[in-house]
């Protein structure tokens, strides 16, 4: 073939090979999710220090759009391995903004840090809106005697709307400590996902739906299983937290991942409970981390005056937008800061809200 032949040719095969490349970057880059949706050792997400490393690449840019400024950013704050998933980033003219992996890397991310992930809640990827089936009622079995008919019955079904709800972290970090190779990189990481953390456990749990806000658990679950209790005497709060787990069994609900979200306040008055000069939870708690046989997660996300439970977690649905966004938002220059933006969009649905009960102290 002649020079001018073998241009055409790689002139008709540009497209090809292209997507060819992209689709095996794609497979192989470090920090995308995998189809079994684990984190990958040299993602962004793999540790603090990564994420932090990454950001303070990001940060560094400014407002420059080339590929090549960015990758030589990231060999001053970043490890090989950021490095190379920075290589995979979009820039916007406008400034840095960054689309980071999908919502299960996310999760997982903030997963270290959230309550209702440890609590093993449904994890539930959508884009901008997400409608989901819900079974609401059951078929009715009945004897018949000879000739008698049977009324019918069929089971009924409704569904749960997930919306993106938007939420958002500024943060100003010191050009100091972006200057300084190495440092800090855990700090700016931690920073980032214990705030979003924390914001995403506020709303699922108390957010009441007004303005721009989600509808939280506190306000989704069943009336009818959130009830007063009947004192703080060691009989009282065994009484009150039997009846707990009762509800949601005599509610026919399965028991699956079954557990405790109390205060650690309210931790503490069980933990001092005595009966007859013993201990009544105290060491049930201390020792296997359960109340009544069931586990129990603390957070400071819940109020004071309840103890909740659930028969099973899987009925809460964390709904978390496909995208974590970073970018650069400001450079408070007169106190040699930058300021970073990160958005996270999510909304929480109960899947059967009969699944929980709550006690109000």
């Amino acid at each position: 073939m002649t020079r001018k032949q073998i241009a055409e040719m790689v002139k008709a095969l540009g497209p090809e090979v292209a997507r060819e490349l992209i689709d095996a970057a794609a497979r192989s880059a470090p920090g995308r999710v995998g189809t079994d949706r684990a984190t990958r050792e040299s993602s962004v997400y793999a540790s603090v220090a990564n994420f932090g490393a990454f950001t303070k690449s990001v940060i560094a840019l400014g407002r420059r759009t080339s590929a090549t400024e960015l990758i030589d950013a990231a060999k001053r704050f970043g490890n090989a391995a950021v490095q190379k998933a920075v290589q995979l980033s979009k820039f916007d003219s406008a400034g840095v903004l960054v689309p980071i992996q999908q919502s299960g890397e996310v999760i997982e991310f903030l997963r270290p840090d959230a309550a209702l992930l440890k609590l093993g809640v449904r994890t539930q990827a959508f884009r901008g809106e997400l409608h989901m089936g819900t079974q609401t009622g059951t078929s009715v079995f009945k004897w018949v005697g000879e000739g008698e008919t049977v009324p019918r019955s069929a089971p009924k079904y409704g569904k749960i709307v997930l919306k993106a709800h938007k939420g958002m972290v500024l943060t100003d970090i010191s050009n100091d400590l972006l200057r300084t190779p190495g440092v800090g990189d855990a700090g700016v990481g931690e920073d980032i996902r214990a705030t979003v953390a924390d914001g995403l456990d506020d709303a699922g749990f108390n957010g009441d739906g007004t303005g721009a806000a989600p509808k939280g658990l506190f306000v989704q679950f069943d009336p009818a299983h959130s009830f007063a209790s009947t004192g703080t005497t060691p009989s009282a709060y065994l009484a009150d937290i039997d009846k707990a787990v009762e509800l949601p069994l005599t509610a026919h609900v399965r028991m699956g991942t079954a557990a405790w979200v109390i205060h650690p306040t309210r931790a503490t008055a069980l933990m001092q409970l005595q009966e007859s000069g013993l201990f009544l939870f105290r060491g049930e708690m201390l020792d296997k981390g359960t109340i009544r046989g069931f586990p129990f997660v603390m957070t400071t996300r819940v109020p004071t005056t309840r103890i909740t439970f659930c028969a099973d977690w899987r009925q809460f649905i964390y709904g978390i937008d496909e995208n974590l966004i970073l970018s650069e938002h400001d450079t408070r220059a007169e106190h040699d800061e930058t300021t970073i933006r990160a958005i996270v969009k999510g909304d929480f649905k109960l899947r059967q809200p009969k699944a929980f009960s709550s006690i109000t102290y």
